[in-house]
C-alpha cells in the first residue's frame, strides 16, 4: 500500500497543474472544429448519432452549426477521403475515437439532461470539455504507468524528477492540455502500457503481461499504423547476445500459449479498424491517406531534429539529455539497449520521410511525443549520472528548472500568437526568445528569417528614392497616394521595383541595404489571409543571375499592428511604412545586380509610393 501511494504527491500536482492550464490556455471549446483533431473525433459522432459513416454529411452539417467556417473535409485532399466503392473515409484510424469513446458517452449524457442548454449533437460545448478531459486522462494515466516503469531501474529521487521533465518539460504538456484529441498523448499512455507489460512479461512471464503486450501493439497500430514496429520493444527485450535471442525464441516455442493470447489481443485491437476499411472501401486493408507519401530515399533527419520548422530538439531541448543518457543505457537498463537501437533509429527514419517532415500543428517534433516512455530511459540514465557530484546535481536541478519553464512559456506563447512553429525560423525565434511583447524587429525577422541590426546601423547614403511620378507606367493611380501626383497598384506578381547593377554604386559585402516603401490599403480590400499578403523583396544576383540571397517582407502587415503580431494583416485606410534591412552577402560580387520589386503572387489589392533604398552602414 506505501508503494502504491508513493506516486501521489508529484503525480497529483502534475494532474492538477495539467487542469488548470487546459482551463487557462481556453482552447477546448473550438478544438475538434477543424484539422487532425476533427478528424480523429468525428468518428465518435457519426457511428453513434449520425449513422452516416461512409458519407459523414450529417457529421459535418452539426459540426458547420457550431463552426461556421469549417471546410467541408470531403473536398479536402488533406482529410476526408474519397474511396474505390464511392464512400467516403477518414483518413485519421480509430485508436483515439476507441479511448474516448467513455468520455463521448459522459458528454452525450448531460447534453441530453441540460434540459436543451446544450444540443445533444457532439459538437457542443460538453463533448468538447470531455474530449480535452479525456486526453489529459489518458497523458495521466501514461505518468503513473510509466512511474512504475521506472522505478524498477533507477534510485527512489530520480523517478519524481523524470516525472516532471516529462510531463512539463516536453511537449506531453502542449499536446495534453493546448492541441489535444490527437494522437500523441494517446500513443505516449500505449506506449507506456507496453513496456510496463513487457517489462513484466520477460521478468515473471503470465497472461496479464502477455494481453498487455498484445493490447498495447493493436492499439498502437490502429493509432497510428507506422508505429506497429514498436513490436520490436517486446520481441528484443532483455536479449544481450544471438544466443539470447535464440534462446528467446525456444521460449516462446514453449509457451505458445503467451504468444497466442498476446497476438488474440492484438487481432482484437485491429478488429475495429479492419472492419472500418471495409466497409468504407471495400478492402480489408486500405491506405486512407491517399495523396500523401513517404520519401524514404531522402528523409529530413537533420532537420526534423534542428530545423526551426517543428525541429524535435529545438522545441523540446530536454531531450538532448535522453540523447546524451544512451552513453549510460546500457549500463543502468541493458534490457532496454537492443530494443532501443532496433526502434530507434527505425522510427527517426519513417518519422522524417513523411513528406511533410515537419508536422503542421504541433510544438516541436509531434510524433517523437510518444516515444517519450523509452526516451525516459537514457534521460533517467543521464539524470542519475549528474547525481554523482554535487555540481553535477546543482546543473540538473538548474536544467529541470530551465527546460519545464521554457516549455510551458513557449506553449503560452503559441497561445498568445507569439510563436508558431511550423512557420518559424531561426531569426524570428532569436527575437522573441523569452519575450511577452515582440517588437518590429522581431515581425520583421519572421518575414525575411533576417536578423535586424541595432540602432548603430543607420543610413549613410540613399540609392534611389522613386515616387512613382510616370504617367506612362502601367498600374500607376492618382488616388490614394502618398506623395506627388501617383502612386503604384501592384497587379503582376513581380512588379514595382527597381534593378541596379552594384558596380555603378558605392556598396560592398557586410554593408546594409534598406528597402522601405509607403503602403496604403482600402478598407473594402481588407484581407485576413496572412499568406496572400504581398511581399517587398530585395534580392542579389551574380552576373550570371544566379540568385545569392533573397529577403522579404509582408508589406501591409506592417501598416499599423502596434501589437506586432505575426497574424495581424494590417490597418486599411492608412499610409504605413514597411522597411526591411539586409545585409549584403559576402559572395556578392563587385560586378552583381541588385533587383527591388514587389512580389504579388496572389494579386493582394494594395497601393504603394515612395520605394526607397539606402545604404547603411555601422556608426564609426
Amino acid at each position: 500500500m506505501q508503494t502504491f501511494l508513493k506516486p501521489i504527491p508529484v503525480l497529483g500536482s502534475i494532474l492538477l497543474l495539467y487542469l488548470a492550464s487546459f482551463f487557462l490556455l481556453d482552447r477546448w471549446p473550438t478544438l475538434p472544429y477543424g484539422g487532425d483533431s476533427w478528424g480523429y473525433y468525428a468518428h465518435l459522432p457519426s457511428f453513434f448519432l449520425y449513422g452516416d459513416t461512409g458519407d459523414y454529411q450529417k457529421t459535418i452539417e452539426a459540426t458547420t452549426a457550431h463552426a461556421p467556417n469549417f471546410v467541408d473535409p470531403r473536398i479536402d485532399k488533406y482529410g476526408v477521403r474519397n474511396t474505390p466503392v464511392g464512400r467516403f473515409c477518414i483518413k485519421y484510424p480509430l485508436g483515439v475515437a476507441i479511448l474516448e469513446a467513455p468520455f463521448f458517452g459522459i458528454a452525450h449524457r448531460w447534453a441530453l439532461n441540460s434540459g436543451g442548454r446544450y444540443p445533444a449533437d457532439g459538437f457542443s460545448r460538453p463533448y468538447m470539455l470531455l474530449a480535452g478531459l479525456g486526453v489529459i486522462f489518458y497523458a495521466w494515466l501514461g505518468l503513473v504507468v510509466l512511474w512504475y516503469v521506472l522505478a524498477r531501474y533507477f534510485q527512489k529521487s530520480t523517478v519524481p524528477a523524470l516525472m516532471v521533465l516529462i510531463a512539463l518539460g516536453t511537449n506531453l504538456f502542449y499536446f495534453s492540455t493546448y492541441n489535444n484529441v490527437m494522437s500523441h498523448a494517446f500513443l505516449f499512455f500505449w506506449y507506456a502500457i507496453l513496456l510496463r507489460a513487457t517489462a513484466r512479461f520477460w521478468e515473471e512471464p503470465g497472461w496479464w503481461p502477455a494481453a498487455g503486450v498484445g493490447l498495447a501493439l493493436g492499439m498502437i497500430g490502429i493509432t497510428r499504423s507506422q508505429e506497429i514496429l514498436a513490436a520490436l520493444i517486446p520481441v528484443l527485450w532483455g536479449v544481450a547476445n544471438w544466443r539470447a535471442l535464440a534462446g528467446r525464441w525456444q521460449f516462446v516455442w514453449r509457451h505458445w500459449q503467451y504468444l497466442a493470447l498476446a497476438l488474440g489481443c492484438f487481432a482484437l485491437a485491429l478488429i475495429p479498424q479492419l472492419w472500418y476499411w471495409k466497409w468504407v472501401s471495400g478492402q480489408w486493408l486500405y491506405f486512407s491517406y491517399q495523396g500523401e507519401q513517404f520519401d524514404f530515399r531522402h528523409p529530413h533527419i537533420w532537420g526534423g531534429f534542428t530545423s526551426f520548422h517543428n525541429g524535435w530538439l529545438i522545441y523540446t531541448p530536454v531531450m538532448g539529455l535522453a540523447l546524451l543518457g544512451l552513453w549510460r543505457l546500457r549500463r543502468v537498463v541493458p534490457e532496454a539497449w537492443w530494443p532501443f537501437w532496433a526502434f530507434f533509429p527505425l522510427h527517426v527514419f519513417i518519422t522524417y520521410s513523411w513528406w511533410c517532415w515537419y508536422y503542421i500543428n504541433g510544438f516541436g517534433s509531434r510524433p517523437m511525443v510518444e516515444i517519450y516512455p523509452l526516451l525516459a530511459l537514457p534521460l533517467g540514465a543521464f539524470w542519475e549520472w549528474g547525481c554523482t557530484k554535487q555540481w553535477k546535481k546543482v546543473l540538473n536541478w538548474a536544467l529541470l528548472l530551465f527546460f519545464c519553464w521554457l516549455n510551458i512559456f513557449q506553449t503560452w506563447q503559441i497561445k498568445e500568437g507569439i510563436l508558431w512553429t511550423e512557420n518559424a525560423n531561426r531569426a524570428y525565434y532569436k527575437a522573441i526568445f523569452g519575450t511577452l511583447h515582440p517588437d518590429r524587429n522581431a515581425l520583421i525577422a519572421y518575414d525575411s528569417g533576417e536578423t535586424q541590426p541595432g540602432a548603430d546601423v543607420v543610413p549613410v547614403q540613399t540609392i534611389f528614392q522613386w515616387g512613382y511620378e510616370d504617367s506612362t507606367l502601367a498600374h500607376v493611380v492618382r488616388d490614394p497616394v502618398h506623395t506627388g501626383q501617383f502612386a503604384f497598384q501592384p497587379e503582376e506578381e513581380f512588379s514595382g521595383g527597381r534593378d541596379l547593377a552594384a558596380d555603378t554604386l558605392d556598396v560592398h559585402p557586410g554593408d546594409w541595404l534598406r528597402l522601405s516603401v509607403q503602403a496604403y490599403v482600402k478598407g473594402q480590400d481588407k484581407t485576413w489571409n496572412r499568406d496572400a499578403l504581398a511581399m517587398l523583396s530585395l534580392e542579389f544576383r551574380d552576373p550570371t543571375g544566379k540568385a545569392l540571397k533573397t529577403r522579404g517582407l509582408r508589406i501591409s502587415s506592417k501598416i499599423g499592428n502596434p501589437k506586432h503580431s505575426i497574424w495581424d494583416t494590417g490597418d486599411t485606410d492608412r499610409w504605413g511604412e514597411a522597411a526591411i534591412l539586409v545585409k549584403v552577402p559576402r559572395s556578392f560580387p563587385r560586378n552583381g545586380k541588385i533587383l527591388t520589386y514587389v512580389w504579388n503572387p496572389n494579386r493582394q489589392k494594395l497601393y504603394v509610393d515612395d520605394l526607397k533604398l539606402e545604404v547603411c552602414r555601422k556608426r564609426p
